[in-house]
């Protein structure tokens, strides 16, 4: 959804391939064209050159900033295959908010995402991280989880070091991303999915 930060998510994962001696590639495709709309960033890391968008249902990752768009990200490009790190906290809608829709509830979406993607990861922003910064620093969460998985073609050294690049205020997205990769490492552990 726009304005969630998934843009400069795509910049971080893209730089921290370029750290791993990839060449990736963005693709960026936009619903409405103002804030609030539907916006997918694509990014295909390889060795060799590919097309900026991902084919249907050829997603290794999604990483969801907001549990209806995650849900819309995975059925258009997630399969047995794909592995989905998501926020669980909804952003409202405008259809919403006025009463004319009514906003599913999360466990719904996620137990619909789970469906699509096998290896799905709830996750939320906990205590003083949601209540200092909240959604400024929501992607750096969610990025930070991603980098706690073993299949990434790129450290989460790499995914971080591109954070504190690109990313600010610097030391609260730097705490936001350690965090994220605390929660899920700690899942994992417990074998913790939906």
């Amino acid at each position: 959804m726009g304005g969630q930060g998934n843009l400069v998510s795509g910049r971080v994962l893209a730089e921290a391939a370029v750290l791993a001696g990839y060449r990736p590639v963005i693709g960026e495709t936009f619903g409405a064209s103002r804030r609030g709309g539907t916006v997918f960033t694509h990014v295909r890391i390889g060795i060799d050159e590919v097309g900026p968008l991902i084919p249907a249902g050829a997603a290794s990752l999604i990483l969801g900033l907001e549990p209806m768009e995650s849900l819309r990200a995975a059925i258009s490009f997630a399969s047995k295959i794909t592995t989905i790190v998501l926020s669980t906290s909804p952003v409202q809608t405008l259809q919403s908010l006025s009463g004319q829709t009514k906003y599913p509830p999360v466990s719904d979406v996620l137990e619909a995402v789970s469906a699509l993607c096998p290896a799905t990861y709830p996750v939320e922003l906990s205590g003083a991280l949601r209540q200092t910064s909240g959604r400024l620093v929501l992607n750096s969460f969610v990025l930070g989880a991603a980098a706690a998985l073993d299949s990434l073609p790129m450290s989460s050294s790499q995914i971080r070091e591109s954070v504190a690049n690109l990313m600010l205020p610097k030391d609260s997205n730097l705490a936001a991303f350690d965090n994220g990769f605390k929660d899920l490492e700690q899942r994992k552990l417990r074998g913790t999915k939906v």
